[in-house]
């Protein structure tokens, strides 16, 4: 039996939809003659990592027909990320980062149509070792084809993820627009079993990610939008792993990968309470807590030790900031999404909770053990609590 990226597969063509049992996937060469299964097992045990797949009817119909059987149950289902990279400017390279890294192959396999032999898209896998946890599987997929057919092949990778990782670059306003709608239409599909759908949007791009936010996004999806420079493939991973980490962290996952979420609860004791216990996790923090904005006044706070009463004085210094901020802007200024002050040894952050009135969350840290990264995740993690 041969393995492909799609799990293990025997030397057979991918299935059309309508006939799973006859169908199998042909190795082709370049010329798109029919390899041997010795020259096949070459190009896939380690001298080779390059696989052709040649399919009748629609590639996405393929593979979720494979996905049905292989992945229908994501708890039990190996750890999988797609990144979806629309501008093509840094799935891949992430990819071979990861594969040098790691000391990893990058795994290739390339849809071909059969009648033509058009290349349809070439999907990249590598692995990802975790310490006491199975290696993280993460894809990418290169797609060829246009119209439709391009979305469906991204949408048929994405959905049997445990995480989709949407790289919003240098993309026109009215790209992302349609992106935001495909992906929408594509999460209201029952095919569509990915629970977490993560953004990562250049920085100063705070009136996208509430757009993103604001979509009616299915209850069984959660989305987050982190602003975040894209300065090299490191930093655009670096994000997608703090994204990953945080989603396990909330679902409290001891196996590393999340699991399917439920609807965010409306804002009452116990969804405060779940928010600050999400937020509390991160390291380096001493207290957080959820403020009144337009009075500073402290709510609720999650302390360790004796950190609250020094997070209510810098939560009312916070909030001074932020109308200070405001009245300087003039009236037609849009309140700021978040405020950090460093301070010696701490720092101080505060957050606007979007779509929940006058509240915010402020987390005081320790400067020297903070990840804002982190923080920063399980803020916009811990909104959908709050609202």
């Amino acid at each position: 039996m041969l393995r492909t990226l799609f799990g293990e597969l025997g030397l057979r063509r991918m299935p059309a939809p309508h006939d799973l049992d006859e169908t199998a996937h042909v190795p082709l060469d370049a010329e798109g003659h029919t390899l041997p299964v010795a020259e096949a097992a070459r190009r896939q045990t380690g001298q080779g990592t390059a696989t052709d797949v040649v399919v009748d009817a629609s590639p996405a119909a393929a593979m979720r027909a494979h996905f049905a059987a292989t992945r229908a149950d994501l708890d039990r289902a190996g750890a999988m990320i797609t990144l979806l990279d629309p501008s093509r400017l840094w799935a891949s390279q992430v990819i071979h980062a990861l594969s040098d890294a790691a000391n990893q192959q990058v795994e290739r396999l390339a849809l071909r149509e059969r009648g033509t032999l058009r290349t349809l898209a070439v999907i990249e896998r590598t692995l990802v070792p975790r310490r006491g946890t199975p290696p993280l599987k993460v894809y990418h997929a290169d797609i060829r084809a246009t119209g439709l057919e391009q979305e469906e092949i991204a949408n048929a990778l994405a959905e049997g993820s445990h995480m989709a990782a949407v790289i919003i670059g240098a993309m026109q306003p009215h790209a992302v627009v349609a992106l935001l709608r495909s992906l929408l239409a594509a999460t209201r599909q029952p095919e569509w079993r990915c629970p977490w759908l993560v953004f990562i949007l250049p920085p100063g791009a705070a009136t996208l990610r509430q757009r993103i936010l604001d979509q009616d996004w299915p209850p069984h999806v959660r989305t987050a939008a982190m602003s975040e420079s894209l300065a090299g493939a490191s930093s655009v991973w670096n994000t997608v792993l703090t994204a990953w980490e945080a989603a396990c962290a909330a679902d409290g996952n001891a196996e590393g990968q999340p699991a399917a979420a439920d609807g965010a609860p409306a804002l009452q004791a116990a969804g405060v309470a779940r928010a600050l216990s999400l937020v509390a996790r991160t390291e380096g923090l001493l207290a957080c807590g959820l403020v009144n904005l337009a009075c500073g006044d402290l709510l609720v706070t999650d302390a360790r030790d004796d950190s609250g009463g020094s997070l209510a004085t810098h939560a009312a210094a916070m909030c001074a900031a932020r109308q200070a901020h405001l009245s300087a802007s003039g009236a037609a200024a849009l309140a700021p999404d978040e405020l950090l002050v460093t301070a010696g040894t701490h720092q101080v952050l505060l957050r606007t909770v979007a779509r929940a009135g006058e509240l915010g969350l402020v987390a005081l840290l320790d400067r020297s053990q903070a990840n804002l990264a982190l923080l920063r995740f399980r803020m916009l993690e811990a909104e959908k609590h709050l609202n």
